[in-house]
């Protein structure tokens, strides 16, 4: 399954600019979580510490083998067992000469039992607003469930069925095709594309 979205944070050049910090501390709640770095063009992490970390501009730099020069942006990376990651994008010079100090509250990863339990319920919910003709309400659980894996075929044929019964044909065919791209041996989608298909010969 998909990962949940996660939360990513920047800190652009004026919010450093105004705080004139050449000299960063980074606390998070709770502590102790991992922080990485790595700089702009490059996958490679190097480990900062843990926090609280009082870490300065040069400090980082010398462990990044980089400078202002060759490089304009430092990414830092925010890392915990059981918490969602968290990110910050800085730029490699310019901090002035005082302290930035940065507290982040780390948000608990929710268990994939929880994000089960949450998709039944969206797809339920789509169900019934479906078998009542509250289409847009139906359109509104599924993308629930999407917005979580926009690559479960399930939901994507769910959601092309709403529109196949409301007679929106060109959209369905477009969602089950999708569906077929992610998985060709798809029994429902290819069904359905049959059914557009004789559908739409008949009325011709």
């Amino acid at each position: 399954m998909t990962r949940i979205t996660k939360e990513i944070y920047i800190l652009m050049v004026a919010a450093l600019l105004s705080s004139c910090a050449s000299k960063m501390m980074i606390q998070t709640d709770p502590p102790q979580a991992e922080i990485y770095a790595s700089s702009e063009g490059k996958s490679e992490k190097i480990k900062l510490g843990q926090t609280p970390l009082e870490i300065t501009e040069v400090q980082i730099s010398d462990q990044l083998k980089v400078s202002p020069e060759n490089t304009e942006w430092i990414f830092l990376t925010i890392e915990k067992k059981d918490y969602e990651k968290r990110f910050l994008a800085l730029p490699a010079n310019r901090w002035g000469s005082l302290t930035k100090n940065i507290r982040l509250q780390l948000k608990p990863m929710e268990d994939n039992e929880t994000v089960v339990t949450k998709m039944l319920k969206y797809f339920f919910n789509a169900k019934k607003f479906a078998e009542t003709k509250q289409y847009d309400q139906a359109h509104s659980e599924i993308d629930k469930v999407l917005t979580i894996d926009n690559k479960m075929i399930q939901a994507l044929s769910m959601k092309a069925g709403i529109y196949f019964l409301q007679g929106n044909l060109d959209e369905a065919k477009v969602l089950y095709k999708k569906a077929l791209e992610i998985d060709p041996g798809f029994s429902d989608a290819i069904q359905m594309l049959e059914r557009i298909q004789n559908k739409v010969g008949s009325s011709q």
